[in-house]
């Protein structure tokens, strides 16, 4: 799927002036196509279920509860990985969650695991307290964690990441978005927002003071000075509908410059939403 592309289902729900699909019509509709989406990624597959990585945030959140509504709680396995002492209040929102759908859930502390792979890396002569290295390696740890269950019970990894974060690569490289069904790969973090307000999820879920696991860096938006649904917008506009820099900022109130950095934020990443390029792609 390139930048610009969004499954047609999605892109015939109907959208507010922002451009998203946050209306009760459109979330409605939405509640329908996601877990016939997660259903017949499981039918063709032959699998048995799904594998929910559940951190605490509204995401996964609404991802297990999509899940569950796709194939039942019995076919769900949820997957709580704190690897930081501050993940630890992000985790038993995690488990409250799972017990709230009925769902099984397997807790997975990484902490050993992070310690006993710098101690090997800094003997190779690596540096061991690289955070961002050692961030990305506990992202990767998940992903190799959700797919060895996935493996050894014949189930499907579910993606929780956003459009919002795709475009801005906001994610780990073969990390978070290395998952069999990208369930919000179309989807603004605002969108599933207002979903997760439809489906009466928990108020300590909604009320989004809580980051996802791992991450206490600002949210994309906070770097870019702008609301979240002003970022959606912009996004949506810019890259979806493909209109000029000066338009978008009219459209969304915001100062052109910040449309540029934007922009150029998505093409900066590009990399992370595309297979690595081979000999046969170079010019």
């Amino acid at each position: 799927m390139s930048d610009a592309t969004t499954h047609p289902r999605i892109l015939e729900l109907p959208r507010e002036e922002t451009g998203l699909a946050t209306s009760k019509p459109a979330v409605r509709r939405v509640q329908q196509l996601l877990p016939a989406f997660l259903e017949d990624g499981v039918a063709e597959a032959g699998a048995d279920g799904l594998v929910v990585r559940l951190d605490g945030s509204v995401e996964t959140a609404v991802a297990a509860a999509l899940a569950v509504d796709a194939v039942g709680a019995d076919r769900v396995t949820g997957l709580v990985m704190p690897a930081q002492l501050n993940d630890e209040a992000p985790a038993r929102d995690a488990e409250a969650v799972a017990s709230i759908l009925d769902v099984d859930y397997r807790r997975l502390a990484l902490q050993p695991l992070l310690t006993a792979f710098q101690r090997v890396v800094g003997t190779a002569g690596s540096p061991a307290d690289d955070l961002v290295a050692v961030g990305n390696a506990g992202e990767r740890f998940r992903m190799a964690c959700a797919y060895y269950v996935a493996n050894t019970t014949n189930r499907l990894v579910v993606g929780t990441v956003t459009r919002t974060e795709r475009l801005l690569g906001s994610v780990t490289k073969y990390g978070e978005n290395g998952v069999d069904l990208s369930l919000f790969g179309d989807l603004y973090r605002t969108e599933i927002r207002a979903l997760a307000r439809d489906m009466d999820l928990p108020e300590v879920i909604l009320d989004g003071t809580r980051r996802r696991t791992g991450n206490a860096e600002p949210t994309d938006a906070e770097k870019l000075g702008v609301g979240q649904t002003t970022l959606d917008s912009l996004l949506h506009f810019s890259i979806d509908e493909q209109e000029p820099d000066v338009a978008v900022a009219e459209r969304v109130d915001v100062d052109e410059a910040v449309v540029r950095r934007a922009r150029r934020w998505c093409a900066r990443t590009r990399h992370k939403r595309h297979q690595p390029p081979k000999p046969s792609m170079a010019h």
